[in-house]
């Protein structure tokens, strides 16, 4: 009867367009903090959250969309897992606090402590294959495995500050992002270079994405996103919302991204990391981990110990309400403006439709392409970062359905 009701609800919810393309999925009892979340496909999954009532059934998994969750014995009470990697659906590790990295080959029926350190936090934890890993943590400390878990090697990372967000291409190419450091290995671990990110004072890169050597980027607890496309030797801000943390990214492919915020916010790209337009959630609380296993459905783990999914991109209307909605398409003047060399560019839609939003200079040159999606109704807002360009006059034109409109913008260097 319960399931029967949120079908129903989410379903009057979807119709209705309030805040109903991210649902609260799943809530846990009793309420913990969801600290790190991640599925294989868009059934299989995990979460895991830290009991203090001497519980040790503190893994969670779901095979059927997160409809239900069975909770899972890890042998240990109020143990924080801050991270997990799914080789398999039946191959897990789970990383956390006190050194411990978990592994399961069996779905998650047996947990088998595979590492264990009192000294350090493994907050990162990444596989590029069934056999060879990397796990990353406090005081600058990286560990290697190549046989599964059963054996791990210490990396010189060369930096001693905490290290969180973790990606590896191949076997030879990862990037790590700690605080006020980013560290690179070309050859598998055997040796780090460590990149000038741009930082200010303790900023950590909480989350990393790399589409290819030379193109990713990172988001941090200080609310921004920086991407390279030289392979880290050079960074750019490509979104900053200061106040607020960017806990987690995920990439559906190279152009199509998410990340998750300390306000209850959902942040989207569809340019690879250029532009980052809003969706909102009914939540306004830290969404600390986001996970996208396919192109459409993704999971967020929240600190009140939800989970919020969709399953078509997250889209969003703004408004609360469908009686507020506008009555027209509406091209707001970009604040600020003048501006150097972000700006925020607003935008209304009566209904659903596909809207492209581009930059043209003077001359009629295209020189950015900022938006091209299909959205709800409501009100959206899009970045944009200028850094390459010259100052001088442009006009962002947004393109929805039949409708063009237009608005000139001032770049001040």
């Amino acid at each position: 009867m319960k399931t029967l009701f949120k079908v129903i609800l989410n379903l009057f919810l979807a119709i209705s367009g309030i805040n109903a393309q991210w649902v609260i999925q799943y809530s846990s009892s009793p309420a913990q903090t969801i600290s790190s979340l991640r599925f294989f496909d868009s059934n299989t999954g995990y979460h895991t959250s830290s009991l203090f009532n001497g519980s040790t059934l503190n893994i969670y998994k779901t095979t059927n969309g997160g409809v239900n969750y069975v909770a899972q014995n890890s042998s240990y009470t109020s143990q924080r897992f801050m991270a997990i990697y799914m080789t398999h659906p039946d191959t897990v590790y789970i990383s956390g606090n006190y050194g411990k990295i978990l592994r399961t080959f069996n779905g998650g029926q047996n947990w088998v402590t595979v590492n264990s350190d009192t000294l350090i936090q493994y907050w990162g934890l990444w596989f590029f294959n069934s056999s060879t890993g990397y796990a990353a943590g406090s005081s600058g400390k990286v560990i290697k495995t190549t046989n599964k878990g059963d054996n791990w090697t210490v990396q010189n990372t060369g930096v001693i500050s905490q290290l969180d967000g973790i990606y590896f291409l191949n076997e030879s190419t990862g990037y790590i992002g700690g605080s006020n450091a980013i560290i690179k290995t070309t050859d598998g671990g055997a040796n780090w270079s460590v990149l000038a990110g741009i930082f200010i004072s303790f900023e950590t890169a909480t989350c990393m994405y790399f589409s290819d050597a030379n193109t990713g980027m990172y988001g941090t607890n200080a609310g921004r996103i920086a991407k390279t496309t030289n392979g880290g030797l050079n960074w750019t801000e490509v979104y900053m919302n200061s106040g607020t943390a960017v806990w987690g990214l995920s990439f559906a492919n190279s152009q199509t991204g998410y990340g998750c915020t300390s306000d209850g916010k959902v942040i989207k790209t569809t340019d690879g990391g250029t532009s980052w337009g809003i969706q909102n959630t009914s939540l306004t609380e830290n969404l600390y981990e986001i996970h996208f296993p396919s192109a459409m459905t993704g999971y967020i783990g929240t600190w009140s110990g939800k989970v919020l999914k969709t399953t078509n991109g997250g889209l969003t209307f703004a408004n609360s309400n469908t009686s507020s909605l506008p009555q027209k398409v509406n091209l707001q003047q970009n604040f600020p403006n003048p501006f150097n060399p972000a700006t925020t560019i607003s935008f209304t839609l009566p209904n659903e439709r596909f809207v492209k939003i581009t930059v043209i200079d003077v001359s009629g040159k295209t020189v950015a392409g900022i938006l091209n999606d299909k959205l709800g109704a409501g009100e959206h807002r899009v970045n944009w970062n200028a850094g390459d360009l010259p100052g001088g006059v442009y006009f962002a034109r947004l393109v929805a359905g039949d409708q063009t409109i237009t608005r000139s913008m001032i770049l001040l260097k």
